[in-house]
């Protein structure tokens, strides 16, 4: 079984059923459980607006039947006594002294004789559990203790992690500490310490989302999962490599994972300079990103969680005197160029055998948030938080269209044959927009009697019906010699009527 806890004035706490993955027992308050039944064997009242950070029980029980637990909230640590069999509590605080610290970890000695409290100050203070009093104190690390844990051993020593990643051991048998030499350092802030299942590792879990594992005997350390720290700006796959995937992170990295085992085969990790990975694109063998500070930077992929090498960047590709960022990358179809979208509106498109601005376009006044390149890699597309979304012609600079939509866009995606187009808006609504409908203008629509289909007109000369449910073109001809000026569904819904400026009328049979 596996227990977790919640953050919040109203957490749960439940206990999961690891083999199942659900939830075995689960209650929103601190009490002592049963874990054969499930049941509550004893409460016992807090002091209000006192959090408890960390518990631990005790390994000896008191008088052969008792358990015992100590507490920690805020400075204050508490020492606990527990008769499962009548549901007593029993409490005393500790006595500090002089001592004022505050408690991230607790762990008891093998014979329950001294309480070890690991502190936000990088030190370890040892209780005389009898005494209820504080003994010593002794820094262990920098930056504070992140977690304890009980020797396996059976010697009395004592496993400390620290906040800075290292992992020390001490004993404190007699009253005095050995001297602490860190034995192994893991990537990140030390948050957790736990024993494998076989006993033969130590498992070590970091602020950073790391999860490791440290051999005892060896001393090897092994990467069991990692995950960024800041928050998830974007996601890419390269185009025909479903096995990888790229995510960047507004903490300056990205990282490239296997999709087969959802281990880390590479990654870029930036300076806080750099202002975050805002968007990325991965091909077979780079990693192409767009970054807070305006520069556009490509890094060779590399293996084996490897971190990867800078190829090149663009300096200052989005960096405006009023806005800097780059917010959108796409490659186009060929892989002949890269088009890119900035904190500022501005579309621009880079030759990437030169790395020279090939096409600058500017309508738009807010931030892009999504970008697109057209199945002939002459057209783009564009959306911005100024409510509208644009379709470019990239050899002439110019816009094709606008449309405007009711509330900010926060995202755009084009269908596999470069023609429909999906919005997302802040007012909560999904659009689905037809590219190419018709070549020209529609200059008319007419809708079925049951609500099933409609047709529209245009100036390219062509018919074509599309269902109501959604949104897909059902069938569609060209008949006419001038634009279609309007048409009629039969009253059965079984034929179609369209007339044009050339005087032509053509019936349509639908089946």
């Amino acid at each position: 079984m596996l227990a977790t806890g919640q953050k919040g004035s109203n957490s749960d706490v439940i206990v999961w059923d690891v083999a199942a993955c659900a939830p075995k027992y689960k209650d929103a308050k601190l009490y002592v459980w049963d874990m054969a039944t499930g049941k509550i064997v004893a409460k016992h009242g807090l002091e209000p607006g006192k959090r408890i950070t960390c518990s631990a029980w005790s390994p000896a029980l008191a008088n052969g039947r008792a358990y015992t637990c100590a507490t920690a909230a805020g400075e204050e640590l508490a020492l606990w006594t527990v008769d499962p069999f009548t549901g007593m509590v029993s409490g005393q605080k500790v006595v500090l002294g002089t001592v004022r610290r505050e408690y991230t970890s607790l762990a008891f000695s093998a014979d329950g004789a001294w309480l070890y409290g690991g502190t936000t100050s990088a030190d370890v203070v040892t209780v005389n559990v009898q005494r209820a009093s504080v003994q010593m104190t002794h820094p262990v690390c920098s930056g504070g203790v992140g977690a304890l844990l009980l020797s396996p051993d059976g010697g009395g020593a004592c496993l400390v992690g620290g906040r800075d990643g290292s992992l020390s051991t001490f004993n404190a048998a007699g009253g005095a500490w050995r001297e602490l030499r860190p034995f192994a350092k893991v990537p990140g802030c030390v948050t957790s310490l736990s024993l494998s299942a076989d006993g033969g590792a130590f498992l070590v879990g970091t602020a950073q989302g790391g999860v490791y594992r440290l051999d005892r005997t060896s001393l090897q350390l092994h990467t069991i999962s990692q995950a960024q720290q800041g928050q998830l700006t974007a996601v890419a796959f390269a185009p025909g490599q479903p096995e990888a995937v790229a995510t960047s992170s507004t903490d300056g990295s990205i990282y490239v994972w296997s999709t087969a085992d959802y281990t880390l085969q590479c990654r870029v990790q930036e300076p806080t300079q750099a202002g975050g990975a805002l968007c990325c694109v991965l091909t077979r063998d780079a990693v192409i990103s767009g970054w807070g500070d305006g520069n556009i930077r490509c890094h060779a992929r590399a293996a084996g969680g490897a971190t990867c090498a800078q190829m090149w960047m663009i300096p200052g590709a989005h960096a405006l005197a009023h806005s800097v960022g780059v917010t959108a990358l796409r490659l186009s179809n060929g892989g002949a160029f890269l088009l890119s979208g900035g904190m500022g509106g501005e579309l621009r498109v880079w030759d990437l055998r030169s790395r020279e601005m090939a096409a600058h376009m500017k309508m738009h006044n807010s931030r892009i948030v999504g970008a697109a390149v057209m199945a002939d890699d002459k057209h783009v597309a564009a959306a911005s938080e100024d409510r509208t979304w644009s379709l470019w012609d990239v050899g002439s600079e110019r816009v094709r269209t606008t449309w405007r939509g009711q509330s900010m866009f926060r995202g755009m995606a084009v269908s596999a044959d470069k023609v429909s187009v999906v919005t997302v808006t802040l007012d909560r609504k999904i659009q689905m927009w037809d590219v190419e409908a018709h070549g020209k203008e529609v200059g008319c629509v007419a809708s079925d009697h049951r609500g099933a289909a409609f047709a529209t007109g245009g100036a390219d000369q062509a018919v074509r019906v599309w269902d109501w449910r959604n949104g897909g073109e059902v069938g569609g001809a060209a008949c006419h010699s001038a634009p279609v000026a309007a048409m009629a569904f039969s009253p059965d819904d079984a034929g179609l009527v369209s007339v044009a400026l050339d005087g032509s009328t053509c019936f349509w049979q639908l089946t």
